[in-house]
């Protein structure tokens, strides 16, 4: 399970997503450069859908069929082939077909069932860097009133072709950290993060941003790639080259860093969770998860222009 594998933000020079899916030469160009990028990562453009039985897997729609024609299996399969890399997942489509699960999303569910509420009704819920839309259409499925799914890159195009499928209701943007706006977008009850810190030049500026869209009573469920030698844990490795073949990544800490770097913008943590080890690159990583509430910023702190 490498859910944080660092694929999300390999391609940043791709074009900006489209507001909605479309199979066009856009499409297929943009998803090559991630199909390359992935390539030389996992030694294979296009990634099997995870090896699980369908009806082990959770339906993020009512409506989708028991069972698909012919026909509707094929245009299904096309409009899922031409999206590749299917890095998210697994996503249950309909009958028996399924796409993607390279980073067994379902398997991370699994120690979050603990953490998020059972049930989000009367919640607005925010997604920053969602990729395909796994995490939005878990918080929907748990009866959140408002899900937005920001993703600056092309992986949105997968999350509006599910949606096309689950007709869920997740507001699905493309958006980056940096243009969420809590006047434009209003603030959240929840907001998840998972997979971005690691590959922004400005860490601080990003929980800033964090914090700035959650209610005065909201709760940030936090996720990131941290340094897994325990004698490292109270520093931070800049990454001027790559890791694991990825350009972007370019600061990692240590996992007493991170929970330093979360209180100081005002994010008190409540718990450290879901802590695992991360891809096998240049030196040993974890991914782990933190619970955080809102709480008073260090009084040294600058606030973000």
């Amino acid at each position: 399970m490498r859910d944080g594998l660092a694929i999300n933000y390999v391609v940043a020079a791709i074009a900006r997503a489209t507001p909605s899916y479309r199979r066009d030469f856009t499409v297929i160009n943009s998803m090559a450069a991630l199909r390359r990028a992935v390539g030389r990562q996992l030694g294979v453009e296009r990634p099997p859908a995870a090896d699980v039985s369908s009806a082990d897997l959770i339906r993020f729609s009512t409506r989708l069929p028991e069972s698909l024609t012919s026909a509707e299996r094929a245009s299904l399969e096309e409009q899922a082939s031409e999206l590749d890399p299917w890095l998210q997942g697994p996503f249950l489509l309909g009958g028996d077909l399924v796409v993607g699960g390279v980073w067994r999303n379902d398997q991370r569910w699994i120690g979050m069932t603990d953490i998020v509420p059972a049930d989000l009704s009367g919640k607005r819920v925010l997604d920053v860097g969602c990729n395909a839309g796994y995490d939005p259409f878990m918080f929907k499925l748990l009866g959140a009133d408002y899900v937005l799914g920001a993703e600056p890159f092309e992986f949105i195009r997968q999350a509006h072709f599910l949606e096309e499928v689950y007709q869920s209701g997740v507001d699905f943007q493309p958006l980056a950290w940096q243009q969420l706006d809590p006047t434009k977008h209003g603030t959240f009850d929840l907001v998840h993060c998972h997979g971005v810190l690691y590959h922004e030049l400005h860490p601080i500026a990003l929980l800033q941003r964090l914090r700035s869209v959650l209610t005065p009573d909201g709760t940030l469920l936090f996720g990131s790639m941290m340094l897994a030698d325990p004698e490292l844990s109270d520093y931070a490795r800049f990454v001027p080259g790559s890791y694991f073949g990825d350009g972007t990544w370019w600061w990692v800490p240590g996992q007493a860093t991170m929970r330093g770097m979360l209180e100081s913008v005002g994010l008190p943590v409540q718990r450290q969770f879901g802590t695992h080890g991360g891809p096998t690159g240049e030196f040993p990583t974890v991914n782990g998860y933190f619970e955080c509430r809102v709480g008073t910023p260090d009084q040294h702190i600058t606030h973000p222009s």
